[in-house]
């Protein structure tokens, strides 16, 4: 299933497992990907299991799409630091220098659970 043409273009998207309470998590689209950070607000989803994901106008305005997908763990490999750092854009990011960027970037990449919801 091709993602909903209205996912490009936003950074938030609220993550619903079956009755749960949906939770907003920031994403970063990586080609046809769409990639977070499955600590914080997706700790209780496991790897395989289906969400259903709804990207809303700014401010928690009317539901712009909603589409199903399943939770895919991912090894850090797979994941560019680029999409780390678009996944961390309001984040302060290491001592400044581009050589501390990098080194936080990728301790960010090793110790957090990243995850991709595939449609």
């Amino acid at each position: 299933m091709a993602l909903p043409a209205e996912v490009r273009s936003h950074h938030t998207i609220w993550v619903r497992r079956g009755d749960d309470r949906a939770v907003a998590v920031r994403y970063a689209m990586a080609g046809d990907r769409v990639l977070c950070f499955g600590d914080n607000g997706l700790s209780e989803v496991a790897d395989g299991q289906r969400v259903s994901a709804t990207v809303h106008a700014i401010a928690m305005g009317a539901p712009l799409a909603t589409f199903d997908a399943t939770v895919r763990d991912m090894q850090p490999v797979q994941v560019d630091l680029n999409d780390v750092g678009d996944l961390l854009a309001n984040v302060v990011r290491g001592d400044g220098s581009v050589a501390g960027t990098l080194r936080w970037l990728e301790q960010q990449r090793q110790e957090r659970r990243l995850v991709e919801l595939v449609p």
